[in-house]
């Protein structure tokens, strides 16, 4: 049993299923951006780096105290059945930041826009109470026509907070339907910056869930909806024109979009998708000296963030290039555009590549301010020539070594998360096309 969520990047309005015998049901979307990764003058928008590795930060440790530079700015908040279903890749100055699509809540079958979120694992919409004041600036309202479980659920991430009423409704996507599946209708979003998707839905493991139930891709399992017990992520670069390929394929796996054969890499911890990972390399150098860890692989994340000594270690393999201090253990690095490093991440013994299309994050104005200083303090006359990586040092979980495995990663690798019992899971990893 096998369903497939496309990603689309073209402007399409949402149209009626159309049956295709290789591809399943195949449900087109529109696309809308908000956040943007460069500015017009062809320069990152620092600011859209601050807010994205804040919201990752306090994610995964909603206690971790913020330095003053990252306080003040905004969360991004952000089968045997053949069915696909296309999802959007959000882009904009050829940068992909953010992939989302359509799913069907209730008897009256709303549809809103998921951000689909390896880690995390509740499903929110906006309900009737959270309006552009309370931070939903999506159209559409749940109606509320499910069961109504009377209590509450809040997630806090440090400066911003959701919340919510839970009820028990039907959920769909790809045309497979959960019922009797937890929703979290909003009532407050404050302190998150808006993108295409109005709501999101958690795909990694009940025992994280802040509402405790289980989320829709394990309900889809518990109600035999689904087989193999396993979903998989090819996500696609717009400057390689691959972005209109970008697809989640629910029960399997799409021969369509990925080469050679997996590397399966066992699931430590069933919170996140959470596997060992260990290290990283630079070029065809030996092992980096960081110590082994453990990595959450994030589909809801566009970093990637490494231990603080870690990142330093690869970085001090790329010359010429500056940590930028954001306060505490947080570091940004930038480094020399020209010189277009191959950064591998670890797992299971193999190094897996980073293409410098995703690593590179664009270039650095030099006015970029830094509490009292300003790059051009830290880098010298020559910053227009200095890029920014995408990514970044921050100890979360020290004693852990955690890393936080997001897109700059997995649009290289095909990624299937694949359940097998309560005791077993795996991620893995082919060679994306």
């Amino acid at each position: 049993m096998k369903s497939t969520l496309l990603l689309s990047f073209s402007a399409l309005a949402l149209a009626a299923p159309t049956q295709d015998q290789s591809q399943g049901t195949t449900i087109p979307f529109h696309r809308k951006r908000h956040q943007l990764v460069r500015r017009a003058d062809g320069n990152v928008d620092f600011e859209w780096f601050k807010s994205t590795l804040k919201t990752t930060i306090l994610k995964y440790d909603s206690g971790f105290a913020l330095p003053q530079a990252l306080q003040d700015v905004g969360l991004v908040f952000k089968r045997d059945t053949d069915a696909e279903e296309h999802l959007t890749d959000v882009v904009e100055g050829q940068e992909d930041e953010l992939y989302y699509g359509a799913g069907q809540v209730g008897a009256a079958k709303q549809t809103f826009n998921f951000d689909f979120d390896t880690g995390s694992s509740d499903t929110f919409v906006p309900g009737p109470k959270c309006g552009t004041q309370q931070g939903c600036d999506g159209t559409t309202k749940y109606d509320q026509q499910g069961q109504d479980e009377h209590n509450t659920t809040t997630v806090t991430y440090g400066s911003g907070a959701v919340s919510g009423e839970n009820y028990f409704d039907s959920v769909t996507v790809a045309g497979l339907t959960a019922t009797h599946q937890n929703i979290i209708s909003l009532t407050q979003a404050q302190g998150f910056s808006g993108t295409g998707s109005d709501s999101l839905m958690g795909m990694a493991f009940q025992s994280i869930a802040n509402s405790k139930q289980p989320p829709f891709f394990f309900s889809l399992i518990n109600q035999k909806k689904v087989n193999p017990t396993e979903f998989s992520f090819y996500l696609g670069r717009q400057k390689s024109g691959t972005a209109q390929r970008s697809e989640m394929t629910l029960g399997g796996r799409d021969e369509s979009r990925y080469t050679g054969s997996f590397t399966p890499v066992p699931v430590t911890s069933q919170t996140y998708w959470q596997v060992a990972i260990d290290g990283a390399t630079v070029g065809k150098n030996a092992a980096l000296p960081t110590t082994n860890g453990q990595a959450a692989i994030d589909t809801g994340t566009t970093l990637v963030i490494a231990p603080t000594a870690a990142a330093l270690s690869i970085f001090a393999q790329i010359p010429g290039s500056v940590p930028i201090p954001l306060g505490g253990t947080i570091l940004g690095f930038a480094y020399p555009c020209a010189s277009k490093p191959q950064v591998n991440l670890k797992f299971a013994g193999k190094n897996f590549a980073i293409n410098d299309l995703d690593f590179n994050f664009g270039t650095l104005s030099d006015d970029l301010g830094l509490g009292n200083n300003t790059l051009s303090s830290l880098l010298g006359p020559i910053t227009n020539a200095y890029c920014l990586a995408g990514i970044a040092g921050a100890d979360l979980n020290p004693p852990e070594q955690f890393w936080v495995v997001g897109d700059v990663f997995i649009k290289n690798w095909y990624s299937t998360f694949q359940y097998v019992n309560s005791k077993t899971a795996f991620v893995n990893f082919a060679k994306s096309k």
